[in-house]
């Protein structure tokens, strides 16, 4: 019986989860590499923009949670669709949510923002004007698409774990989602209001997200190996046939 998955490779997931806290979360570090406690009244997002102070590190902080969130949204499709054969839409669902937020932060790290309109007067009225650059705008989009995938991670696997009927689990996941959904609304309220502040609530779904994400790679560990047991399984099996 041949080995199909390396022990080391199921605690990669569970390291890489472990990681995914800490480059999801640079923005603690706003005070010794930014300094500008203004940068709170408007989005996280804008401690990577090209006019700011050390913006290479927020930017790759974000590009290291988009690569690790890329590469296990890849990998949960594969699995969770080996592991629910018969129920797998809502698990791939959840698995595509992952997918694209990956994407959609992997572009807002490699095309940051032009300048921080909150920190720049210069920058918002460029902004409002139409004079920035597209990507500028398109940050926008990329921001609200990323968001979008976490939510629908969270939701989708919530479904699929109720369908399945596993109560603590599904549980806990319907508690972050409603928490992470919360969070959302309150920061939309803030922005049509015209209340400063906006980056504390987006702090409070970064954090959530990232606790989100340490939990799927935690979680892909337990699929390798139930997956590799499986593949085994069928490879006894099939060699007691042949004899």
């Amino acid at each position: 019986m041949s080995t199909v998955v390396r022990p080391r490779v199921w605690h990669l997931w569970r390291m890489l989860g472990i990681v995914v806290i800490f480059s999801y979360n640079t923005w603690l570090l706003w005070r010794p590499l930014n300094g500008d406690r203004m940068i709170f009244d408007g989005y996280l997002s804008e401690l990577s923009a090209s006019d700011q102070p050390n913006n290479l590190f927020f930017r790759g902080g974000d590009l290291v949670t988009a690569l690790i969130v890329l590469a296990m949204g890849l990998r949960a499709g594969v699995l969770w669709s080996r592991r629910h054969p018969h129920r797998p839409r809502w698990w791939l669902v959840a698995a595509a949510g992952l997918v694209g937020f990956g994407l959609a932060t992997l572009f807002d790290a490699v095309f940051a923002l032009d300048c921080s309109p909150t920190l720049s007067s210069v920058c918002k009225v460029a902004e409002e004007a139409g004079r920035l650059s597209l990507v500028h705008y398109v940050h926008t989009f990329t921001s609200v698409a990323a968001q979008i995938g976490i939510v629908a991670s969270m939701i989708a696997t919530y479904v699929a774990l109720r369908r399945t009927g596993r109560s603590t689990s599904r549980h806990w996941v319907l508690g972050v989602a409603l928490a992470e959904v919360v969070a959302l609304s309150v920061m939309m309220i803030m922005l049509v209001l015209g209340v400063p502040g906006l980056a504390y609530p987006q702090a409070v779904m970064v954090g959530l997200a990232s606790l989100w994400f340490a939990a799927i790679g935690f979680g892909l560990m337990e699929d390798e190996a139930r997956d590799a047991e499986d593949t085994g399984s069928e490879e006894v099996s099939d060699d007691q046939l042949v004899r």
